[in-house]
């Protein structure tokens, strides 16, 4: 009987081993699938070159805190090994990333997604992900903008996403794209604008110079101030145009708010409420260790 145990236990606990693993296994961050037109990129007998790549994982990878980060860990290099700038990268729901080729020339190339791509939860993708293949189709469509649309990246305060936030009244809006912009900047930053609820154009409203980050990213810092309470539009008009010629294509709209004053006189008053609170549950706790004491 004791013997009987003995094994039931040793089951159990290799049971409870196996579990254990795979619950880290399934917590890792992978690629699940990599296709186009719903077939995986090695199975397609051909590719376009304005062809659309639908990457899928495991895991949370588009949520805010990311996105920017796992954008630029997704590229499309060339024979030579160099990032072709005409690709855009987009979310596609949370697990899910679209990469539109852009009009790319008959040739071989690789997907690569870098090792720090990661979810919302911190994983890593640990290893460098790379997809050989070779467009081989050409696609004579596109006008207005071209086959290699300038993409829109992200608009950000600080480290969190503009769409949906509130925001203080004076600020500023770190707004990027895909592919160099310092070229034509007078007339890109008349094609960007804030709007007020009733869509008229905010004024004193200022720009810093594009700059090209590491990823091969441009960002302008928009700064605004003294604007009133209410909502408000980030407007990008369709003719941005990148150095190489390519622009925007169509209009881009990000909707945020701008605090009240009394949300801030709320949130003192919140606190000192809180204090207060706490002073009198100390006052209360004092009083009954006493009431004790003397009983």
């Amino acid at each position: 009987m004791k013997q009987t145990s003995k094994v039931l236990s040793i089951l159990l606990a290799l049971l409870m081993i196996c579990s254990m693993m795979s619950s880290v296994s399934a917590a890792g961050l992978a690629l699940q699938s990599a296709t186009i037109d719903g077939t995986p990129i090695a199975e397609a007998a051909e590719i376009r070159s304005n062809a659309e790549i639908l990457l899928t994982f495991n895991a949370d990878v588009t949520d805010d805190s990311v996105l920017a980060n796992n954008i630029s860990k997704i590229n499309i290099k060339d024979s030579a090994g160099q990032n072709v700038s005409s690709v855009s990268v987009s979310a596609s729901g949370t697990k899910k990333f679209t990469v539109a080729l852009g009009g790319l020339e008959k040739a071989n190339y690789t997907l690569t997604i870098g090792e720090k791509f990661k979810d919302k939860d911190g994983n890593q993708l640990g290893t460098k992900v790379e997809i050989p293949f070779t467009v081989n189709r050409g696609d004579g469509t596109g006008s207005g903008g071209g086959n290699n649309p300038l993409s829109f990246v992200s608009a950000k305060v600080g480290d969190a996403d503009l769409a949906g936030a509130t925001v203080e009244a004076t600020g500023t809006i770190t707004i990027t794209f895909d592919r160099g912009m310092t070229e034509n900047q007078a007339d890109n930053f008349a094609q960007i604008s804030i709007l007020d609820k009733d869509g008229k154009k905010v004024d004193g409203v200022t720009f810093s110079d594009f700059t090209k980050d590491d990823a091969g990213n441009s960002y302008t810092v928009l700064s605004y101030k003294d604007l009133a309470a209410g909502d408000y539009t980030l407007k990008l008009g369709k003719d941005l145009k990148a150095n190489n010629g390519n622009t925007l294509g169509k209009a881009v709209t990000v909707n945020f708010t701008v605090k009240t004053a009394e949300s801030k006189d709320d949130d003192k008053v919140s606190g000192i409420t809180t204090m207060i609170n706490a002073i009198l549950n100390v006052i209360k706790s004092i009083f009954n260790f006493f009431a004790k004491l003397f009983k």
